[in-house]
Protein backbone atom coordinates (compact mmCIF):
# COMPACT_ATOMS: atom_id res chain seq x y z
CA UNK A 1 0.00 0.00 0.00
CA UNK A 2 1.74 3.30 -0.78
CA UNK A 3 0.77 6.89 1.10
CA UNK A 4 1.77 9.13 -1.25
CA UNK A 5 1.22 13.18 -1.70
CA UNK A 6 1.35 14.24 2.27
CA UNK A 7 4.04 16.54 1.63
CA UNK A 8 3.02 17.76 -1.57
CA UNK A 9 -0.59 17.43 -1.15
CA UNK A 10 -1.15 15.58 -4.09
CA UNK A 11 -2.77 12.43 -4.96
CA UNK A 12 0.25 10.89 -6.22
CA UNK A 13 -1.69 7.79 -6.70
CA UNK A 14 -4.37 8.94 -8.93
CA UNK A 15 -1.31 11.25 -10.91
CA UNK A 16 0.85 7.36 -11.65
CA UNK A 17 -2.29 5.93 -12.78
CA UNK A 18 -2.87 8.64 -15.27
CA UNK A 19 0.37 8.87 -16.27
CA UNK A 20 -0.05 4.97 -16.95
CA UNK A 21 -3.44 4.64 -19.03
CA UNK A 22 -1.65 5.48 -22.73
CA UNK A 23 0.82 2.07 -21.84
CA UNK A 24 -2.75 0.25 -20.20
CA UNK A 25 -4.67 1.10 -22.79
CA UNK A 26 -2.06 -0.60 -25.07
CA UNK A 27 -2.03 -3.65 -22.84
CA UNK A 28 -5.72 -4.33 -23.31
CA UNK A 29 -5.77 -3.41 -26.40
CA UNK A 30 -3.04 -6.79 -27.18
CA UNK A 31 -5.35 -8.84 -24.47
CA UNK A 32 -8.48 -7.89 -26.46
CA UNK A 33 -6.61 -8.89 -29.97
CA UNK A 34 -5.74 -12.42 -28.16
CA UNK A 35 -9.22 -12.63 -26.93
CA UNK A 36 -10.77 -12.39 -30.49
CA UNK A 37 -8.23 -15.08 -31.34
CA UNK A 38 -10.05 -17.50 -28.60
CA UNK A 39 -13.44 -16.51 -29.57
CA UNK A 40 -12.87 -17.24 -33.04
CA UNK A 41 -10.79 -20.45 -32.07
CA UNK A 42 -13.78 -22.00 -29.50
CA UNK A 43 -16.20 -20.93 -32.97
CA UNK A 44 -14.14 -23.29 -35.52
CA UNK A 45 -14.05 -25.49 -33.08
CA UNK A 46 -18.15 -25.46 -32.58
CA UNK A 47 -18.19 -26.33 -36.30
CA UNK A 48 -15.51 -29.33 -36.25
CA UNK A 49 -17.64 -30.70 -33.24
CA UNK A 50 -20.95 -30.53 -34.89
CA UNK A 51 -20.12 -31.71 -38.16
CA UNK A 52 -18.19 -34.67 -36.02
CA UNK A 53 -21.14 -35.14 -34.76
CA UNK A 54 -23.44 -35.26 -37.44
CA UNK A 55 -21.18 -37.88 -39.27
CA UNK A 56 -21.06 -40.19 -36.41
CA UNK A 57 -25.03 -40.23 -35.98
CA UNK A 58 -25.59 -41.23 -39.29
CA UNK A 59 -22.32 -41.73 -41.65
CA UNK A 60 -20.71 -44.33 -38.79
CA UNK A 61 -20.85 -47.88 -40.78
CA UNK A 62 -19.89 -49.64 -36.97
CA UNK A 63 -23.53 -48.10 -35.71
CA UNK A 64 -26.40 -50.42 -36.04
CA UNK A 65 -28.66 -47.70 -37.41
CA UNK A 66 -26.17 -45.95 -39.64
CA UNK A 67 -28.06 -44.40 -43.15
CA UNK A 68 -25.08 -46.22 -45.38
CA UNK A 69 -25.89 -49.27 -43.98
CA UNK A 70 -27.81 -51.18 -46.66
CA UNK A 71 -30.33 -53.48 -44.05
CA UNK A 72 -31.79 -49.74 -43.13
CA UNK A 73 -33.40 -49.40 -46.17
CA UNK A 74 -35.02 -52.54 -45.73
CA UNK A 75 -38.95 -51.19 -45.94
CA UNK A 76 -39.95 -55.02 -45.61
CA UNK A 77 -40.82 -56.60 -42.32
CA UNK A 78 -41.00 -60.40 -41.81
CA UNK A 79 -42.83 -62.56 -38.88
CA UNK A 80 -41.52 -65.98 -38.63
CA UNK A 81 -43.97 -68.54 -37.00
CA UNK A 82 -40.67 -70.66 -35.47
CA UNK A 83 -37.55 -67.74 -35.34
CA UNK A 84 -35.64 -70.33 -33.58
CA UNK A 85 -35.60 -72.42 -36.54
CA UNK A 86 -35.86 -69.74 -39.31
CA UNK A 87 -35.55 -65.83 -39.34
CA UNK A 88 -35.75 -63.80 -41.84
CA UNK A 89 -34.86 -59.96 -43.22
CA UNK A 90 -36.12 -57.87 -45.58
CA UNK A 91 -33.36 -56.27 -47.62
CA UNK A 92 -33.73 -53.01 -49.61
CA UNK A 93 -36.09 -53.94 -52.84
CA UNK A 94 -37.35 -57.01 -50.68
CA UNK A 95 -40.82 -57.46 -51.28
CA UNK A 96 -43.79 -58.10 -48.62
CA UNK A 97 -43.96 -62.04 -49.63
CA UNK A 98 -45.44 -65.02 -47.59
CA UNK A 99 -42.98 -68.11 -47.54
CA UNK A 100 -42.94 -71.72 -46.41
CA UNK A 101 -39.91 -73.36 -45.13
CA UNK A 102 -38.68 -76.38 -44.24
CA UNK A 103 -35.08 -77.51 -42.59
CA UNK A 104 -33.61 -80.97 -42.82
CA UNK A 105 -29.65 -80.24 -42.28
CA UNK A 106 -27.88 -76.89 -41.42
CA UNK A 107 -24.46 -76.49 -43.18
CA UNK A 108 -21.90 -77.46 -40.70
CA UNK A 109 -17.92 -76.96 -40.85
CA UNK A 110 -15.43 -79.29 -40.97
CA UNK A 111 -14.13 -79.81 -37.63
CA UNK A 112 -11.89 -83.15 -35.48
CA UNK A 113 -10.96 -83.51 -31.36
CA UNK A 114 -8.07 -83.22 -30.31
CA UNK A 115 -7.07 -84.81 -26.84
CA UNK A 116 -4.42 -85.63 -24.86
CA UNK A 117 -4.18 -89.28 -25.88
CA UNK A 118 -4.34 -88.42 -29.80
CA UNK A 119 -0.38 -86.02 -28.53
CA UNK A 120 0.64 -89.81 -27.77
CA UNK A 121 3.44 -88.02 -25.36
CA UNK A 122 4.05 -85.57 -28.40
CA UNK A 123 4.84 -82.12 -27.36
CA UNK A 124 6.58 -81.12 -30.64
CA UNK A 125 5.03 -79.75 -33.68
CA UNK A 126 1.01 -79.96 -35.17
CA UNK A 127 1.32 -79.76 -39.01
CA UNK A 128 -2.12 -78.57 -40.34
CA UNK A 129 -3.10 -78.21 -43.96
CA UNK A 130 -6.19 -76.24 -45.39
CA UNK A 131 -7.32 -74.65 -48.50
CA UNK A 132 -3.74 -75.01 -50.08
CA UNK A 133 -2.11 -73.44 -47.20
CA UNK A 134 -0.11 -75.12 -44.33
CA UNK A 135 1.07 -73.89 -41.24
CA UNK A 136 3.22 -76.02 -38.53
CA UNK A 137 2.83 -75.65 -34.53
CA UNK A 138 5.48 -75.55 -32.05
CA UNK A 139 3.52 -77.03 -28.88
CA UNK A 140 7.21 -77.96 -27.07
CA UNK A 141 6.53 -77.06 -23.93
CA UNK A 142 2.67 -77.01 -23.10
CA UNK A 143 1.10 -79.32 -20.82
CA UNK A 144 -2.42 -78.50 -20.88
CA UNK A 145 -4.83 -78.93 -23.40
CA UNK A 146 -6.39 -75.13 -22.67
CA UNK A 147 -2.78 -73.78 -23.72
CA UNK A 148 -2.50 -75.83 -26.37
CA UNK A 149 -5.93 -74.82 -27.62
CA UNK A 150 -4.86 -71.36 -26.91
CA UNK A 151 -1.74 -72.00 -28.98
CA UNK A 152 -4.03 -73.57 -32.06
CA UNK A 153 -6.28 -70.96 -31.98
CA UNK A 154 -4.07 -67.97 -32.48
CA UNK A 155 -2.07 -70.14 -35.33
CA UNK A 156 -4.61 -71.43 -37.31
CA UNK A 157 -6.66 -68.31 -37.83
CA UNK A 158 -4.47 -67.16 -40.30
CA UNK A 159 -5.60 -70.39 -42.13
CA UNK A 160 -9.19 -69.28 -41.81
CA UNK A 161 -9.78 -72.31 -38.69
CA UNK A 162 -10.07 -72.14 -35.35
CA UNK A 163 -9.71 -74.07 -31.99
CA UNK A 164 -11.16 -74.30 -28.49
CA UNK A 165 -11.54 -76.37 -25.51
CA UNK A 166 -14.01 -78.09 -24.81
CA UNK A 167 -14.72 -79.96 -21.87
CA UNK A 168 -18.14 -81.22 -23.33
CA UNK A 169 -16.37 -82.63 -26.05
CA UNK A 170 -13.10 -83.85 -24.02
CA UNK A 171 -10.40 -82.14 -26.02
CA UNK A 172 -9.74 -79.63 -28.28
CA UNK A 173 -12.20 -78.69 -31.38
CA UNK A 174 -10.28 -77.80 -34.21
CA UNK A 175 -12.57 -76.75 -36.73
CA UNK A 176 -12.90 -74.53 -40.53
CA UNK A 177 -14.28 -71.40 -40.15
CA UNK A 178 -16.22 -71.99 -43.33
CA UNK A 179 -19.14 -74.48 -43.40
CA UNK A 180 -20.30 -76.43 -46.14
CA UNK A 181 -18.84 -78.94 -48.37
CA UNK A 182 -16.79 -76.88 -50.72
CA UNK A 183 -14.86 -73.99 -50.72
CA UNK A 184 -15.11 -72.31 -54.27
CA UNK A 185 -13.37 -75.54 -56.07
CA UNK A 186 -12.12 -76.60 -53.24
CA UNK A 187 -13.18 -79.65 -50.70
CA UNK A 188 -13.93 -77.86 -47.50
CA UNK A 189 -11.47 -80.37 -45.64
CA UNK A 190 -8.10 -80.19 -43.83
CA UNK A 191 -5.29 -82.61 -42.46
CA UNK A 192 -3.92 -82.67 -39.31
CA UNK A 193 -0.66 -84.51 -38.61
CA UNK A 194 0.59 -84.81 -34.47
CA UNK A 195 4.18 -84.98 -33.79
CA UNK A 196 6.21 -87.66 -36.56
CA UNK A 197 3.03 -88.53 -38.64
CA UNK A 198 0.11 -89.72 -36.42
CA UNK A 199 -3.13 -88.17 -38.39
CA UNK A 200 -6.44 -87.57 -36.63
CA UNK A 201 -8.94 -90.02 -37.66
CA UNK A 202 -12.15 -88.69 -36.05
CA UNK A 203 -12.43 -85.90 -38.25
CA UNK A 204 -15.81 -84.74 -39.70
CA UNK A 205 -16.10 -83.06 -42.87
CA UNK A 206 -18.42 -79.92 -44.02
CA UNK A 207 -21.73 -80.39 -45.08
CA UNK A 208 -24.40 -77.91 -46.96
CA UNK A 209 -27.81 -76.95 -45.74
CA UNK A 210 -30.73 -78.52 -47.31
CA UNK A 211 -33.70 -76.17 -46.97
CA UNK A 212 -36.35 -75.49 -49.18
CA UNK A 213 -38.45 -72.51 -49.33
CA UNK A 214 -41.61 -72.36 -51.05
CA UNK A 215 -43.39 -68.90 -52.29
CA UNK A 216 -46.93 -67.95 -51.93
CA UNK A 217 -47.70 -69.54 -55.08
CA UNK A 218 -46.66 -72.66 -54.21
CA UNK A 219 -43.08 -72.48 -56.03
CA UNK A 220 -40.22 -73.80 -54.89
CA UNK A 221 -37.78 -70.45 -54.81
CA UNK A 222 -34.84 -73.02 -53.19
CA UNK A 223 -34.15 -76.62 -52.08
CA UNK A 224 -32.17 -79.12 -51.58
CA UNK A 225 -30.52 -79.59 -55.10
CA UNK A 226 -29.56 -75.66 -54.11
CA UNK A 227 -26.22 -76.29 -52.95
CA UNK A 228 -25.28 -73.94 -50.38
CA UNK A 229 -22.20 -74.09 -47.72
CA UNK A 230 -24.20 -71.07 -45.54
CA UNK A 231 -26.85 -71.33 -42.98
CA UNK A 232 -27.68 -67.83 -44.99
CA UNK A 233 -29.49 -67.61 -48.05
CA UNK A 234 -30.42 -64.40 -50.33
CA UNK A 235 -34.04 -65.03 -52.12
CA UNK A 236 -35.25 -61.80 -54.29
CA UNK A 237 -33.33 -59.18 -51.46
CA UNK A 238 -35.00 -61.30 -48.61
CA UNK A 239 -32.61 -63.15 -46.56
CA UNK A 240 -33.11 -66.60 -44.99
CA UNK A 241 -31.34 -67.25 -42.05
CA UNK A 242 -31.51 -71.22 -40.89
CA UNK A 243 -31.14 -71.77 -36.73
CA UNK A 244 -31.73 -75.14 -36.37
CA UNK A 245 -34.28 -78.55 -38.27
CA UNK A 246 -37.67 -78.47 -38.59
CA UNK A 247 -40.62 -80.75 -38.28
CA UNK A 248 -43.34 -78.57 -39.70
CA UNK A 249 -43.31 -75.99 -42.06
CA UNK A 250 -42.10 -72.28 -40.76
CA UNK A 251 -43.96 -69.99 -42.20
CA UNK A 252 -42.90 -66.54 -42.90
CA UNK A 253 -45.99 -63.41 -43.15
CA UNK A 254 -44.16 -60.64 -44.63
CA UNK A 255 -45.62 -57.10 -44.82
CA UNK A 256 -44.57 -53.62 -45.98
CA UNK A 257 -43.23 -51.04 -43.33
CA UNK A 258 -41.42 -47.99 -44.10
CA UNK A 259 -42.43 -46.07 -41.17
CA UNK A 260 -38.72 -46.91 -39.65
CA UNK A 261 -36.72 -45.82 -43.07
CA UNK A 262 -38.95 -42.73 -43.32
CA UNK A 263 -38.16 -41.38 -39.54
CA UNK A 264 -34.63 -41.45 -40.05
CA UNK A 265 -34.92 -39.54 -43.21
CA UNK A 266 -36.53 -37.44 -41.40
CA UNK A 267 -33.98 -37.19 -38.60
CA UNK A 268 -31.35 -37.01 -41.23
CA UNK A 269 -32.68 -33.78 -42.66
CA UNK A 270 -34.03 -31.91 -39.16
CA UNK A 271 -29.84 -32.18 -38.34
CA UNK A 272 -29.00 -31.14 -41.63
CA UNK A 273 -30.78 -28.32 -41.59
CA UNK A 274 -29.69 -27.06 -37.78
CA UNK A 275 -26.23 -27.05 -38.82
CA UNK A 276 -26.66 -25.45 -42.12
CA UNK A 277 -28.70 -22.77 -40.24
CA UNK A 278 -25.63 -22.65 -37.83
CA UNK A 279 -23.17 -22.47 -40.25
CA UNK A 280 -25.16 -19.92 -42.48
CA UNK A 281 -25.37 -17.55 -39.76
CA UNK A 282 -21.57 -17.96 -38.46
CA UNK A 283 -21.16 -16.25 -41.73
CA UNK A 284 -23.67 -13.77 -42.00
CA UNK A 285 -24.29 -11.60 -38.98
CA UNK A 286 -22.17 -9.03 -39.05
CA UNK A 287 -19.75 -7.74 -36.64
CA UNK A 288 -20.83 -5.04 -34.48
CA UNK A 289 -17.04 -3.72 -33.59
CA UNK A 290 -18.55 -1.67 -30.04
CA UNK A 291 -18.69 -4.81 -28.71
CA UNK A 292 -15.09 -5.78 -28.10
CA UNK A 293 -13.98 -8.31 -25.67
CA UNK A 294 -13.89 -6.54 -21.89
CA UNK A 295 -10.82 -5.76 -19.74
CA UNK A 296 -10.61 -7.46 -16.59
CA UNK A 297 -11.39 -3.70 -14.90
CA UNK A 298 -14.41 -3.43 -16.90
CA UNK A 299 -15.35 -7.22 -15.75
CA UNK A 300 -15.24 -5.46 -12.48
CA UNK A 301 -17.96 -3.20 -13.23
CA UNK A 302 -20.39 -5.73 -14.30
CA UNK A 303 -22.86 -8.70 -13.17
CA UNK A 304 -21.60 -12.07 -14.29
CA UNK A 305 -25.23 -12.08 -16.53
CA UNK A 306 -23.76 -8.84 -18.07
CA UNK A 307 -20.14 -10.05 -19.02
CA UNK A 308 -22.13 -13.27 -20.22
CA UNK A 309 -23.93 -11.24 -22.72
CA UNK A 310 -21.84 -9.27 -23.59
CA UNK A 311 -18.99 -11.75 -24.57
CA UNK A 312 -22.35 -13.32 -26.56
CA UNK A 313 -22.29 -9.80 -28.25
CA UNK A 314 -18.87 -9.67 -28.95
CA UNK A 315 -18.68 -13.63 -30.65
CA UNK A 316 -21.23 -12.45 -33.32
CA UNK A 317 -19.98 -11.41 -36.62
CA UNK A 318 -16.54 -13.02 -35.76
CA UNK A 319 -16.58 -15.44 -38.54
CA UNK A 320 -18.95 -13.13 -40.88
CA UNK A 321 -18.28 -13.77 -44.76
CA UNK A 322 -14.80 -16.70 -43.36
CA UNK A 323 -13.11 -18.41 -45.96
CA UNK A 324 -13.14 -21.77 -44.28
CA UNK A 325 -16.84 -22.20 -42.84
CA UNK A 326 -18.20 -20.74 -46.36
CA UNK A 327 -16.47 -23.67 -48.14
CA UNK A 328 -17.77 -25.78 -46.09
CA UNK A 329 -21.04 -24.46 -46.56
CA UNK A 330 -21.08 -24.46 -50.47
CA UNK A 331 -19.16 -28.00 -50.23
CA UNK A 332 -22.93 -29.26 -48.32
CA UNK A 333 -24.97 -27.35 -51.33
CA UNK A 334 -23.33 -29.02 -54.05
CA UNK A 335 -23.19 -32.53 -52.90
CA UNK A 336 -26.42 -32.35 -51.59
CA UNK A 337 -28.05 -31.07 -54.64
CA UNK A 338 -25.56 -33.35 -56.89
CA UNK A 339 -27.05 -36.32 -58.81
CA UNK A 340 -25.44 -40.13 -59.41
CA UNK A 341 -27.01 -40.50 -62.87
CA UNK A 342 -30.14 -42.32 -61.28
CA UNK A 343 -33.69 -41.99 -62.47
CA UNK A 344 -34.57 -40.03 -59.21
CA UNK A 345 -33.95 -36.91 -57.53
CA UNK A 346 -34.25 -35.27 -53.31
CA UNK A 347 -37.61 -33.31 -55.02
CA UNK A 348 -38.78 -36.27 -57.35
CA UNK A 349 -39.06 -38.38 -53.34
CA UNK A 350 -40.51 -35.51 -51.42
CA UNK A 351 -37.02 -33.96 -50.20
CA UNK A 352 -36.96 -30.32 -51.47
CA UNK A 353 -35.10 -26.76 -51.08
CA UNK A 354 -36.39 -24.08 -48.87
CA UNK A 355 -36.89 -21.09 -50.32
CA UNK A 356 -34.61 -18.99 -48.49
CA UNK A 357 -31.77 -16.73 -49.33
CA UNK A 358 -31.22 -15.90 -45.39
CA UNK A 359 -29.55 -18.59 -42.72
CA UNK A 360 -32.41 -21.13 -43.84
CA UNK A 361 -30.65 -20.93 -47.57
CA UNK A 362 -29.32 -24.73 -48.11
CA UNK A 363 -32.19 -26.20 -46.10
CA UNK A 364 -35.08 -28.74 -46.97
CA UNK A 365 -38.23 -29.52 -46.11
CA UNK A 366 -39.81 -33.27 -46.18
CA UNK A 367 -43.08 -34.34 -47.68
CA UNK A 368 -43.66 -37.45 -45.94
CA UNK A 369 -46.10 -39.13 -48.25
CA UNK A 370 -44.19 -38.63 -51.28
CA UNK A 371 -41.54 -40.01 -49.21
CA UNK A 372 -43.08 -42.96 -47.90
CA UNK A 373 -44.75 -43.64 -51.15
CA UNK A 374 -41.27 -43.50 -52.81
CA UNK A 375 -39.31 -46.11 -50.59
CA UNK A 376 -42.62 -48.43 -50.78
CA UNK A 377 -42.85 -48.05 -54.77
CA UNK A 378 -38.71 -48.29 -55.10
CA UNK A 379 -36.85 -48.62 -51.98
CA UNK A 380 -33.96 -50.04 -54.13
CA UNK A 381 -33.32 -47.51 -56.12
CA UNK A 382 -33.75 -44.31 -53.69
CA UNK A 383 -30.99 -46.33 -51.37
CA UNK A 384 -28.79 -46.50 -54.35
CA UNK A 385 -29.23 -42.55 -54.86
CA UNK A 386 -28.22 -42.08 -51.20
CA UNK A 387 -25.41 -44.98 -50.27
CA UNK A 388 -24.53 -46.26 -53.83
CA UNK A 389 -20.88 -47.03 -54.01
CA UNK A 390 -19.04 -47.23 -57.64
CA UNK A 391 -17.44 -50.11 -58.38
CA UNK A 392 -14.12 -51.27 -58.47
CA UNK A 393 -12.35 -50.52 -61.77
CA UNK A 394 -14.92 -47.60 -62.28
CA UNK A 395 -12.89 -44.34 -64.29
CA UNK A 396 -12.18 -41.49 -62.36
CA UNK A 397 -14.71 -39.17 -64.46
CA UNK A 398 -17.08 -41.65 -63.75
CA UNK A 399 -17.14 -42.18 -59.98
CA UNK A 400 -19.15 -39.24 -58.42
CA UNK A 401 -22.55 -40.02 -60.90
CA UNK A 402 -21.92 -43.44 -59.57
CA UNK A 403 -21.67 -42.07 -55.76
CA UNK A 404 -24.32 -41.90 -53.84
CA UNK A 405 -25.31 -38.39 -52.17
CA UNK A 406 -24.56 -39.51 -48.93
CA UNK A 407 -21.46 -41.02 -49.28
CA UNK A 408 -20.00 -37.85 -51.03
CA UNK A 409 -21.22 -36.06 -48.07
CA UNK A 410 -19.60 -38.03 -45.48
CA UNK A 411 -16.24 -37.61 -47.68
CA UNK A 412 -17.03 -33.98 -47.42
CA UNK A 413 -17.28 -33.78 -43.68
CA UNK A 414 -14.28 -36.17 -43.19
CA UNK A 415 -12.01 -33.81 -45.45
CA UNK A 416 -13.06 -30.69 -43.70
CA UNK A 417 -13.59 -31.72 -40.05
CA UNK A 418 -12.04 -35.24 -39.76
CA UNK A 419 -8.74 -35.31 -41.17
CA UNK A 420 -5.99 -34.24 -39.23
CA UNK A 421 -4.96 -32.57 -42.36
CA UNK A 422 -7.98 -30.77 -42.81
CA UNK A 423 -7.27 -26.69 -43.06
CA UNK A 424 -9.99 -26.16 -39.94
CA UNK A 425 -8.61 -28.68 -37.74
CA UNK A 426 -4.81 -27.03 -38.88
CA UNK A 427 -6.37 -24.04 -38.28
CA UNK A 428 -8.06 -24.40 -34.93
CA UNK A 429 -7.34 -27.62 -33.73
CA UNK A 430 -10.17 -29.93 -31.71
CA UNK A 431 -10.43 -29.27 -27.86
CA UNK A 432 -7.58 -30.06 -25.94
CA UNK A 433 -5.53 -30.04 -28.86
CA UNK A 434 -2.30 -27.30 -29.03
CA UNK A 435 -0.58 -27.81 -32.02
CA UNK A 436 -2.31 -25.50 -34.75
CA UNK A 437 -1.97 -22.03 -35.78
CA UNK A 438 -4.46 -20.38 -33.68
CA UNK A 439 -3.33 -22.03 -30.13
CA UNK A 440 0.38 -20.75 -31.54
CA UNK A 441 -1.03 -17.37 -31.98
CA UNK A 442 -2.62 -17.05 -28.64
CA UNK A 443 0.66 -17.98 -26.87
CA UNK A 444 2.38 -15.00 -28.82
CA UNK A 445 0.09 -12.74 -27.59
CA UNK A 446 0.49 -14.06 -24.45
CA UNK A 447 3.81 -13.70 -24.33
CA UNK A 448 3.90 -10.54 -25.54
CA UNK A 449 1.55 -9.53 -22.60
CA UNK A 450 3.30 -11.07 -20.06
CA UNK A 451 6.24 -8.79 -21.30
CA UNK A 452 4.26 -5.54 -21.68
CA UNK A 453 3.02 -6.20 -17.79
CA UNK A 454 6.33 -6.65 -16.69
CA UNK A 455 7.07 -3.61 -18.33
CA UNK A 456 4.10 -1.29 -17.29
CA UNK A 457 5.04 -2.63 -13.29
CA UNK A 458 8.64 -1.60 -14.04
CA UNK A 459 7.21 2.03 -15.26
CA UNK A 460 4.97 2.49 -12.66
CA UNK A 461 7.29 1.71 -10.25
CA UNK A 462 10.02 4.50 -11.65
CA UNK A 463 6.86 7.13 -11.51
CA UNK A 464 6.08 6.04 -7.77
CA UNK A 465 10.15 6.74 -7.22
CA UNK A 466 10.21 9.49 -8.97
CA UNK A 467 7.13 11.03 -6.82
CA UNK A 468 8.39 9.69 -3.82
CA UNK A 469 11.87 11.70 -3.84
CA UNK A 470 9.54 14.36 -4.69
CA UNK A 471 7.70 13.96 -1.36
CA UNK A 472 10.71 14.12 0.23
CA UNK A 473 11.88 17.37 -1.45
CA UNK A 474 8.36 18.65 -0.50
CA UNK A 475 8.95 17.51 3.24
CA UNK A 476 12.21 19.69 3.57
CA UNK A 477 11.12 22.46 2.44
CA UNK A 478 7.60 22.18 4.43
CA UNK A 479 9.86 21.64 7.58
CA UNK A 480 12.06 24.17 6.85
CA UNK A 481 9.12 26.79 6.09
CA UNK A 482 7.63 25.59 9.44
CA UNK A 483 11.07 26.24 10.92
CA UNK A 484 10.48 29.80 9.87
CA UNK A 485 7.91 30.52 10.89
CA UNK A 486 7.61 29.62 14.82
CA UNK A 487 11.20 31.63 14.55
CA UNK A 488 9.53 34.89 13.22
CA UNK A 489 6.45 34.21 15.36
CA UNK A 490 8.89 33.97 18.80
CA UNK A 491 10.60 37.64 17.71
Amino acid sequence: MRITGLGSGLDMDKIVKDSMKPYRIKVDQIQQKRDIVEMKQQLYRDVIKDSRDFNDKYFTTAKADSLLLARNWATTKFESSDSAAVSVTGLAGGKSENYKVTVDALATSSKATLNITDLNGVRDTINVVYNGKTVDIDINGLTSEKDIANKLNTELSSLGMKAAYSSFSNGIVIETMETGTKIGASANTFVMTVGAGTTVSNQVNGKDLEATIVGANGTIVYDATNILGKNKVVIDDVEFSFNDLTTTDVRITGKTDTKATVDKIVSFVNDYNVLMEKLNTMTSEKRNKNYMPLTEEQKKEMSESEVKLWNEKTKQGQLNRDSDVTRIVSKMKETMTSVMGASIDLKSIGIDFVKDYGTKNGTFTVDVDKLTKSLENNSEEVMKFFIATPPDGTPENEKSIKTGIFQKLKTVLYEETGSVSSRLIKKAGIDGSSINELTKNIEEYNKKMAYMEKDFARREQNLYSKYAKLEVTMNKYNAQQTSMVQQMGGN
